[in-house]
């Protein structure tokens, strides 16, 4: 679904990593303009992906967006500390996800 959504708002590629560390990688070797990423992976948490990214001089400006199931107010207030841009709760419509991703796509 969220490859869906990201083709309907015009953007044609999508790349995909099986967990944090992956993409953290693929964030090394090409740049990319948004990442949408769970909170819950394997090996790095979308969390702990995010507190890379910001952590990295090259990536720190790109927009994250967290999807998850991790809403209370404590992962939220953490997610924000380290420079969230957009979080949509799980479970999501399209609608929603789409009215998020609009804002940086």
């Amino acid at each position: 679904m969220i490859k869906v959504v990201i083709h309907q708002l015009g953007n044609s590629e999508v790349v995909e990593a099986s967990d944090g560390l992956a993409a953290l990688a693929k964030l090394k070797q090409q740049s990319f303009d948004l990442v949408v990423t769970d909170w819950n992976m394997p090996n790095m948490s979308g969390i702990e992906l995010l507190a890379a990214i910001r952590a990295d001089e090259v990536l720190k400006a790109i927009p994250v967006i967290l999807l998850t199931a991790e809403t209370t107010k404590e992962n939220i207030s953490e997610a924000v500390k380290l420079g969230v841009n957009g979080y949509v709760a799980k479970p999501f419509t399209p609608e929603k996800l789409q009215s998020t991703l609009s804002e940086w796509i």
